[in-house]
């Protein structure tokens, strides 16, 4: 798995390198090569937990790398679904591999990652709550169909896409980008804030560093908590 890996890096920095040089010829050659090189890694079958996090990993690295790109954040997110269905899902359990997944995704409570920084969809998809996980770059990376179903979308076709274009940019950057902020840098963020779409009702935001394996942060996990009080929206 190892080899598999830094082979698709390498032909991952020729490319870039390629781009950056003008090199048409090889850019055209190595793009031929990359896919292949990605699917080795993803398509073979992890033998013990080290290889499970391996692939996890290149996919939340590819993420990361490539976030300012919609399509390609849709691409590596139904690749990083792929891996929880394979390793994670209902059929998991008749696998061999399946212990040493258990190692690597642990049971979690509702507002919490696994060691491994790996996030357990299903999980999250069954909370009463809104749920939504936001990259360093402030865009979709994940929702709950809760979350989804309050902007009328599905939570596919939310990723990729940035947090101001569903609270407005006034809002992100008087408010929402100093919250994440404080995240992104490893603080566990909780306020209350009132939300215009529903009433002025009063909400309750919990937001938590998302961490790779090796604890950088990725991104946060926000839960959104509605109040069963109202407040009057001229309160203090």
């Amino acid at each position: 798995m190892k080899a598999l890996v830094e082979l698709f890096w390498f032909k991952y920095s020729q490319l870039q390198h390629a781009v950056k040089a003008g090199n048409e010829n090889l850019v055209a050659m190595l793009d031929r090569e990359i896919e292949p090189a990605l699917l080795a890694v993803l398509q073979k079958e992890a033998t013990d937990a080290s290889e499970i996090r391996s692939q996890f990993q290149l996919v939340v690295d590819l993420l990361r790398e490539e976030s300012e790109d919609r399509a390609c954040v849709l691409r590596q997110a139904h690749n990083f679904k792929l891996l929880l269905d394979r390793y994670f899902g209902t059929e998991a359990a008749a696998r061999p591999v399946a212990s040493a997944a258990a190692e690597v995704a642990r049971p979690m409570a509702a507002l919490r990652v696994a060691e491994d920084g790996l996030l357990n969809e299903a999980i999250l998809d069954s909370l009463p709550d809104r749920v939504f996980v936001v990259t360093t770059h402030y865009r979709y990376l994940y929702s709950n169909p809760l979350n989804a179903e309050s902007f009328s979308e599905k939570p596919i076709d939310l990723v990729g896409r940035h947090v101001a274009e569903f609270i407005g940019v006034q809002r992100f950057e008087g408010e929402a980008k100093r919250h994440l902020d404080r995240c992104f840098a490893g603080e566990v963020v909780e306020f209350d804030y009132m939300s215009p779409r529903r009433g002025n009702a009063m909400t309750y935001c919990r937001m938590t560093p998302c961490r790779s394996s090796a604890g950088k942060v990725l991104g946060a996990i926000l839960v959104l908590q509605e109040r069963v009080e109202s407040r009057d929206p001229m309160a203090a």
